[in-house]
């Protein structure tokens, strides 16, 4: 097994990330935000519990669920949650029919039912896990199909077997040394998710090459699963510990249209839930009457310029990447790269 253990091993695999994708993060909820929040009717939680323990939950059901109040954002949860206070929240908020996600992330409280969320990052991210994973096509009834090796320990459950062998879409969360969280989506057609030695394997493919997942994962071994099948109003948590790989044979029968990807994830589980979500259920994120019509969804183009702009980041590379930045060319760029750069 090839482990990537350093960011210097890393980054000799994926790349340095790249200061314009950097640079689409703001530290503040802008116009754009605020707006994606306001059209978004679900969302999922990252979060460690008071045991240390990597969690994720699913929140809302109605569009503008999470309401802006200062510098926080503030949800009304369908089931109790403890938060450890030391480590970061991860949201993730999806806008039905756009591809595009809003991640939010910062230190998260609990007072009462409400999970209370002080924003201290928020960007858009890319579409390509959805397009991958045809997230917001009308859901396909999806057979099991085997997974190999035999699987052992938590994932020889069936439930839990069956779960992920049908699931093409997932997000993760993850940590920084500093408890930073973030929670990040990957999706493929369903089958894209493997077993190695007793552990989950996602491969790595094409994003907005931020790698913010990899990077704390060096830092920090703690990451939660949330997978989701289209049209399935429940949800499967696997939580535990992550480390990358380079292993040839597992990589290769990761491929997809002749591409390879470069690592991939390692999750050995320590816990597994499949529950139902209530949030999914009042969201039915799948009925195409509630997806937000295409001329009312917003000019991600125009969201991830302005970002860059807002962006704080000092030294003459980040004034010349805000000088630079087009939202004609972005827009064309957004086009070409979804088409032509999804594997």
């Amino acid at each position: 097994m090839t482990l990537v253990r350093t960011v210097e091993e890393l980054e000799q695999v994926v790349g340095s990330r790249p200061l314009g994708s950097l640079m689409k993060s703001v530290d503040q909820l802008d116009e754009h935000c605020l707006r994606m929040l306001a059209l978004s009717p679900f969302a999922v939680a990252g979060f460690a519990d008071e045991d240390g323990r990597a969690r994720m939950t699913t929140v809302g059901g109605t569009p503008g669920f999470a309401r802006v109040v200062g510098a926080t954002v503030q949800i009304d949860l369908h089931e109790s949650v403890a938060l450890a206070s030391s480590v970061g929240c991860g949201l993730l908020f999806f806008i039905p029919g756009l591809g595009e996600t809003l991640r939010v992330n910062g230190k998260g409280v609990v007072e009462g039912n409400t999970l209370v969320v002080t924003v201290e990052e928020a960007f858009a991210h890319c579409a390509k896990a959805f397009l991958r994973s045809s997230f917001w096509e009308p859901p396909v009834k999806v057979q099991p199909v085997s997974m190999v090796p035999t699987p052992t320990g938590l994932l020889a459950e069936s439930d839990v077997l069956t779960w992920l062998s049908r699931a093409p879409f997932i997000v993760l969360t993850s940590w920084d040394a500093a408890g930073h969280a973030d929670a990040s989506p990957k999706g493929d057609p369903p089958g894209f998710l493997r077993l190695d030695q007793g552990r989950v394997a996602i491969p790595d493919r094409p994003g907005n090459r931020r790698t913010d997942t990899f990077h704390n994962v060096v830092e920090q071994r703690r990451v939660a699963l949330l997978a989701f099948i289209p049209g399935e109003d429940s949800v499967l948590e696997v939580s535990g510990d992550a480390s990358l790989t380079t292993e040839p044979a597992l990589l290769s029968s990761m491929a997809v249209a002749g591409k390879t990807p470069k690592i991939a994830l390692l999750l050995d589980p320590r816990d597994t839930r499949l529950t139902p979500s209530t949030a999914l259920a009042k969201a039915k994120l799948w009925d195409a009457s509630r997806h937000v019509p295409e001329a009312e969804r917003p000019n991600m183009a125009h969201v991830f310029i302005d970002h860059v702009k807002q962006n704080r980041q000092r030294g003459v590379a980040a004034t010349a990447v805000r000088a630079i930045a087009s939202k004609r060319m972005m827009s064309w760029a957004l086009s070409h790269d979804y088409e032509k750069n999804r594997y």
